[in-house]
């Protein structure tokens, strides 16, 4: 049965890091820079409070490369990318299985993210905002829906969208 998340930015720090959170607003999953490096990759923990297991990770800096002459067009072109434990994030991704569908949320302004696993449904991710607040005006937070035992993977996928704000994938 498919659970109903938040994934929100922390914003008290210039240790990069955002959390998952159930319904209840209780911290289900984290992904917290321990050590911010000004040049190279950071080390983060990434921890399921579900399960109490932490992983560690080395995640670089993201860096955007516009695809085209300027405008919308080139807005909607941008590629954006880190390096997570020395691979870029889409590869490594690509590699677990994962695809991402992308497209204009129906019901609010913003965007939805199919994401499936090896071809079978694994999660939904929408843009979000804080009760009261526009898209246009704050950090977003991202709705996540997908089953508790695949927090881990999904954690990731909605970290690596949330880091990159990379608009389209498919």
């Amino acid at each position: 049965m498919a659970n109903n998340y938040r994934l929100k930015p922390v914003l008290k720090t210039v240790k990069q890091s955002f959390v998952l959170e159930d319904e209840n607003g209780k911290t289900v999953y984290e992904g917290k820079m321990t050590k911010f490096s000004l040049l190279g990759a950071s080390p983060f923990e990434f921890v399921n409070h579900i399960t109490n297991k932490t992983e560690e990770h080395k995640v670089g800096k993201t860096v955007t490369v516009e695809q085209g002459g300027g405008g919308l067009i080139s807005a909607l072109s941008k590629r954006s990318s880190f390096k997570f434990d020395g691979q870029k994030i889409w590869d490594y991704l690509h590699d677990l299985g994962i695809r991402i569908n992308s497209g204009i949320s129906g019901k609010k302004l913003g965007m939805s993210y199919d994401v499936t696993f090896k071809g079978e449904p694994l999660a939904t991710i929408a843009n979000s905002s804080p009760k009261g607040k526009s898209l246009l005006t704050v950090d977003l937070y991202y709705d996540v829906v997908c089953e508790e035992k695949d927090l881990d993977l999904v954690f990731l996928v909605a970290f690596a969208i949330a880091k990159t704000e990379q608009t389209f994938y498919n």
